[in-house]
């Protein structure tokens, strides 16, 4: 009689510890965010593309967002620049640029990568905003058809083409004091050496000892969100949409 008191209470510590394993050894969520596919973007030559963007299902997911960087050249490319022969011919920084960030857009990799935000920043890209329009929303979560266009004559502004409009594209927010402005178009002050810096047009590589001086832009598509739980950003590995010509300024 005097020993079912410890052996109850032996057990129900027993139970308790038991159900205190259970609830705190619970399987972690892992939050992730499908990458669009290759075969949704379809280009042509340097001047255009057109992205089939797929909805975002996950209850965390928030939009798209695209990365570019400039890169400035001495060779007048009109085709497509899809191979590291001519990558390297048009920038020695945007061969080296698009080898680092190649096996984070893999999509045979298994391999989670550097999230995009940190993969971005450490090369000095930069997220597209739009002249007058929040960039969300064409971006948005629930998907839809945008085309990219860079015309080919000289004065035109690049646009982002969806639902009937077309907005010209503007660079980074982010960006400190760019010069001469935020349109992606080859101007002296753009394609300036002296000037490709972080307080200034840092979201362009400069060259110099150019005769003659181009301008490319590359640039990446990444869906994104935010972890429900931590509160930290949440991206899809990133798909390269293109290497585009900008039309000169005059």
């Amino acid at each position: 009689m005097i020993t079912r008191p410890k052996k109850l209470i032996l057990f129900c510590g027993v139970c308790f510890a038991a159900s205190v394993f259970l609830l705190t050894c619970g399987i972690e969520e892992y939050y992730y965010l499908p990458q669009l596919p290759e075969r949704n973007i379809q280009t042509q030559m340097n001047t255009s593309a057109t992205i089939s963007i797929p909805p975002l299902t996950e209850y965390y997911a928030s939009n798209y967002s695209i990365y570019y960087r400039i890169y400035i050249s001495g060779h007048p490319e009109s085709g497509t620049i899809d191979t590291s022969s001519l990558r390297s011919t048009i920038s020695p920084s945007l061969s080296s640029d698009f080898d680092a960030i190649y096996p984070n857009t893999d999509p045979t990799s298994t391999t989670a990568g550097t999230p995009a935000n940190t993969l971005f920043k450490n090369r000095n890209y930069f997220e597209l905003e739009l002249d007058g329009v929040d960039i969300n929303d064409p971006l948005k979560k629930s998907g839809g058809n945008i085309s990219i266009l860079f015309p080919t004559d000289t004065g035109g502004f690049p646009v982002l083409s969806f639902d009937g409009s077309e907005i010209r594209l503007f660079r980074s927010k982010d960006l400190i004091s760019p010069v001469p402005d935020r349109y992606f178009r080859n101007t002296p002050d753009l394609n300036d050496p002296e000037k490709a810096t972080s307080n200034i047009n840092a979201d362009v590589a400069g060259r110099s000892g150019l005769s003659q001086r181009y301008a490319y832009v590359s640039m990446y598509i990444v869906a994104a969100g935010l972890n429900p739980v931590a509160f930290t950003p949440v991206y899809s590995k990133p798909t390269h949409i293109s290497i585009f010509r900008l039309p000169d300024y005059f």
